[in-house]
Formats: C-alpha cells, structure tokens, sequence
C-alpha cells in the first residue's frame, strides 16, 4: 500500500472513530436523560414486622424495574410486598383499574388486609375521581376478596386497625374540585367491615368539601379517631362502637393533613400534628406533639425547634412513656420540599432528649414507627443516594432503619 493510500485509510480510521465517540456520547447523554425522566417508584407505606430483617409491607410501585410484575405505561399499582435484607423477595400487585395505592395494611389470622384508594377508568382519571380500596390477601399474597367504596367523588382510605373480628378503617370522601353540591355524607369516614367483607357501620364528619379522619386508636369500648376538620383545624372525636359521637376537640390551624396520628398516654391522648403561622398560607408548617385530656381538651402543645419546615407523621410510647415521632424537616424549594426524614424522642413530661436524621441529597421521609423487643424501626423512603440502603439516587425505595432507645 503506497503512502497516500495509507494516509486515506488513517484518515478513515480517525473519522470513525470521531463519530463513534460522538454516537456513544450522544447514546450515553441520551440513557442519562431518560433514566432522570423515568423514575421507578415503590413505596411501602406500611409493613407488618416480621423480624429485623424481613418485613411483609403494602404500598403502590409503577413496576419499571420490577422482577415481578411488568410495567404497565406508568401507572402505579397497589401491591404487596414482601422485603428481606432490603431487597424485595415477593411483589403482588392489583391488577385491576388504572392507579392505585395501598396506604395501610394488617395482618389477619388467615392473611392480610390494606386499604387505599383506586381509579377505576380513564373518566375517573380525568375528573380527579378515587375510589376506597380494601383488598383481602392470603399469606402468599393471593386475593381473597376487594371492595371498593364510594361515598362522594374523592374516597380515600388511610388507616385500618383489627377489632376482635372487626376491621375499623378511616379515610376521607369529599367532592372534586370544582364540584358543586350538598352532600351530607362527606369528610372524615369511619368505616367496620367484617373479615368477610360484609359492611357493618359507616360514620363521617365534617361536609361534602373537606376533612379527613387520619389515624383511629381502638380502646375497648370506644373508637378515637384524629383528622382534619373545617377551615383547616386539627380535629379528635371519640365514638361508642355503634358510631355514635361522644366527645370531640380541636386544634387550631394546622396543614392540609390536619392531626395526622394518635396514641394513648394514661388517660390522655397524644398526638402528631402540624401548626401554621398564618391560616391563609398553609405552606408554612411546624411540626408539634399535641396533648388532649380524657374529655379531648387540649392540654399542651410542643413545637418541634427549626428553622425549616417540619412535619411529624406517626408517634408511638414505649413502657416508659417516652414518646417517639417521625416525619421530616425540609426547605421550600420551586417543585416542592426537600426533605430529610427526621425521627425524636421526647419524655413523658414533651422535652425533647435525642434525635436523628437521615439525610441525602433529595428527599429521604419517615413514615411510620414501630416499637418491638426494645427497638425503634423506621419506616420510609427515599430517593437519594445512600450507601445505607444502596439507593441509586434516582428511584424512590423503601427504606427501614432500625434505632436503639435512645435513637442510635
């Protein structure tokens, strides 16, 4: 091969591999942007322990990565799962409408019950309407029965709690917005069904426009359920277990969530709530522990110290009547909160003794505390990356990080 032939085939070779170098990093700039734009999401929003290393939860995933099920034009699913070592072992997703979620779950002498909420077809979709959701499983995850339940146009179910042979759940049912009418039947919903499925008692508060009831504590004659009300105050009403009202209370002005958990501390009622400065800008929160008597008279109130934005979620007592909360503290930013999850111990007497964050570059949230053999779990999720839990930074997981008493 003579000298210009073989200067035209270096020149080839480096022309080549120019525009190899560019396909690649346009390919690479190409999975780099659509991998931003295609987050996977599953979230447990509650989970049954079963040890410390495995736990049977209900949440919604949109199956993107899913080993399990397959991806479905990016809607989420209600689903099960079952999580050991912090890798999903077992996925069971409810093939059924368009989205939908599991909020809570509890674990039954034949399998499990969660409750959500459900778009059923693509007007629901459209017009913002949801559906209540409760589904019966088996131990394998198998389905054993579903209701959906319709009040008004926007039914959601939040919690469900096992009485004796009783499911109690709350929720919420109110209209679209933009809707107009004058249903009686509307906010907070307090609901009993059988383990059959049958229905044995619905009871709501407030009107067809807004309210919630958030958490519900069973004591051994009586329901006490802790929500929002009107004009955005924090609400707890206790009922006989006919659904006839006993006592109510309230708390001011909170966030849209209004009283978000509730436990019992001797004869007192302590819960997880939220204030705001100004009622007319709800976007501007604390975190607090409020404090009610037997007859649901406020007693106390303990801000949460920050100068960011703070929201506790659930709260629980151990033995000793300490008391722990969760949620997260954040800043505003243009496309919402970015958040730390956050979790606190107080003593009985609402000073604050420890805490810890867990904290990435995104948005890390607690949303549940679990008290077992001496320990503090926490659940979660996130989508940062922490090498923790081995999260990429960029999908949303479960996350579940077990603490000490004394949140080490």
């Amino acid at each position: 091969m003579n000298y210009k032939n073989k200067k035209l085939m270096s020149i080839a070779i480096i022309s080549l591999a120019v525009i190899l170098v560019i396909e690649i990093f346009y390919f690479g700039i190409k999975i780099y942007h659509n991998r931003k734009v295609s987050t996977f999401y599953t979230v447990v929003s509650s989970v049954i322990l079963d040890n410390e290393s495995t736990y049977v939860g209900a949440g919604f995933s949109d199956y993107r990565h899913s080993k399990f099920n397959e991806f479905d034009k990016g809607y989420d699913k209600a689903t099960m799962f079952k999580v050991k070592n912090g890798k999903i072992v077992k996925e069971a997703g409810l093939k059924l409408g368009l989205n939908s979620r599991f909020n809570d779950v509890v674990e039954v002498k034949d399998g499990y019950v969660a409750v959500g909420k459900i778009e059923m077809n693509e007007d629901q979709q459209k017009e913002g309407i949801t559906e209540g959701l409760i589904a019966k499983f088996d131990k394998n995850f198998k389905l054993i029965w579903r209701k959906n339940v319709s009040i008004l146009e926007k039914t959601e179910l939040y919690k469900v709690k096992l009485d004796g042979d009783d499911l109690v759940i709350v929720g919420t049912s109110v209209y679209s917005e933009g809707y107009v009418g004058n249903h009686t039947t509307g906010g907070g919903i307090l609901l009993k069904y059988s383990l059959d499925g049958k229905q044995k008692l619905k009871v709501n508060n407030g009107g067809p426009y807004s309210g919630s009831f958030n958490d519900i504590l069973i004591e051994k004659d009586s329901y006490v359920v802790v929500g929002l009300g009107r004009k955005n105050s924090g609400i707890i009403i206790k009922y006989n277990k006919n659904g006839k009202k006993l006592k109510s209370g309230s708390f001011g002005y909170t966030d849209k969530n209004g009283i978000n958990a509730v436990a019992k501390k001797g004869n007192n009622y302590i819960t997880a709530a939220t204030k705001v400065v100004n009622p007319k800008d709800l976007s501007n929160y604390s975190a607090a522990i409020v404090e009610f008597n037997s007859n649901l008279e406020k007693i106390d109130d303990v801000k949460y110290t920050s100068d960011k934005i703070t929201y506790f979620s659930d709260i629980k007592l151990d033995k000793d009547e300490n008391v722990f909360v969760c949620g997260y503290t954040g800043s505003a930013k243009e496309n919402g909160v970015l958040t730390d999850a956050i979790v606190v111990k107080y003593d009985k007497d609402l000073y604050e003794k420890s805490s810890d964050v867990l904290k990435g570059k995104k948005n890390d949230f607690y949303s549940k505390i679990y008290l077992k053999d001496s320990n503090i779990y926490l659940l979660g999720y996130s989508n940062s990356k922490l090498k923790e839990f081995k999260t990429n930074g960029y999908d949303y997981y479960p996350v579940l990080k077990k603490y000490n008493n004394n949140l080490k």
